[in-house]
Parts: C-alpha cells; sequence; structure tokens
C-alpha cells in the first residue's frame, strides 16, 4: 500500500502543473514576512518586495550565466504582456555586479524579449541570501499585503496558456483571502 500511494504522489506532482521537469512548486501554507532586504533600480533608489502593489508580484531572481535563467526570460516577456492589467506584477532582481551600466542590462533583456520588465539590482547577493534564495531562477510570489505565499524554482515556460490561468487563479485565490482575513479581523474587532 506504501509503494503504491508513493507512485500516486509521484504522479500527481508530475502531472500537477505541467512546467517542466526542473521546476518545484512551493505553497507556503500560511503567508510568510518577508525581512527588509533591499534591492536597487537603475539610478541606485532601494526597493523593497514590500514597496509594490499588485495583487501578485512576482519577483524572479535571475543570473545573467545561468542557462535556465535566460530560457526563463524568453517566457517572461511573453507572460507580462498576456497578464499585464490583471493583478500580477513582474519583477526581475539579478546581480549588479554582472553589469557594467543598466543599458547594458537593458540591452540584453532586450534582446531576449524581455524588454517590457523592470528590472532591479541585488548588490552583493544581500537580497538573494537574505530571502535564502539558493537556485535560479526562483519567482518569489508576494500578496498585497507584502507577504510571502510561495517560491516557484527551476524553469517554467511561462508563457504555456496553462501556467498563466494557473497563475490568474492564484492570484484571485490570494486576493479572495486576503479580503476574507480582512473581513475576519473587522468582525472580531467589532
Amino acid at each position: 500500500m506504501n509503494k503504491i500511494l508513493k507512485i500516486c504522489l509521484f504522479l500527481l506532482a508530475f502531472c500537477w502543473f505541467s512546467v517542466g521537469a526542473e521546476a518545484k512548486i512551493n505553497m507556503f501554507p500560511k503567508p510568510r514576512y518577508i525581512p527588509a532586504l533591499s534591492f536597487y533600480g537603475d539610478s541606485g533608489k532601494p526597493y523593497r518586495l514590500t514597496d509594490f502593489n499588485s495583487d501578485l508580484l512576482m519577483a524572479v531572481i535571475w543570473s545573467r550565466s545561468c542557462g535556465p535563467c535566460l530560457e526563463d526570460l524568453k517566457h517572461l516577456g511573453k507572460f507580462t504582456q498576456a497578464t499585464m492589467g490583471k493583478g500580477i506584477e513582474v519583477i526581475l532582481i539579478s546581480p549588479e555586479k554582472e553589469w557594467r551600466t543598466p543599458d547594458e542590462k537593458r540591452n540584453f533583456l532586450r534582446r531576449l524579449g524581455a524588454n517590457n520588465m523592470v528590472s532591479f539590482a541585488d548588490r552583493n547577493g544581500r537580497f538573494r541570501d537574505g530571502m535564502a534564495i539558493s537556485v535560479t531562477p526562483t519567482a518569489i510570489l508576494v500578496n498585497k499585503n507584502g507577504e510571502e505565499i510561495g517560491q516557484i524554482t527551476g524553469s517554467i515556460e511561462w508563457d504555456k496558456q496553462e501556467v498563466i490561468d494557473y497563475m490568474l487563479k492564484l492570484k484571485d485565490e490570494t486576493s479572495q483571502k486576503l479580503k476574507e482575513s480582512k473581513a475576519s479581523d473587522e468582525q472580531n474587532q467589532e
């Protein structure tokens, strides 16, 4: 019985979300607090994940020297276009030391078809290390309250319709949970 259960769980995990063999989805049972870690815009201005106000923020940690990251970027540009105006925001965060200038990074992203995405720099790996990211690419998923709700590690064909549908559904479910939590909090205060 135990062996059959393991096989069923393996098949379920394999078929659950067709994102490719390398991808791993880790949704947290409860949203997590995000440490006050900064990453930087082209002007040097510091940002934090809590600065964004999207229904669902995807902060993609990537590196120029990571083959799966580059493949992901080709798909992420199309994903961003497909979800534009639908409550999902995608930002990119890469090591600052990989770029001589912001223009070099913009040109690189344009060649990959990801020129419609906002990109930030991680100085000295402090953001990546502080978020305990050990694999690139990793997408950190953040709700409207600025809490981490999960991570997706590994390469995904983001522009596949089933992936877009999954992320839109996740965004809707996340928004609904926040509304229910807020309504519950308001009832408890009365």
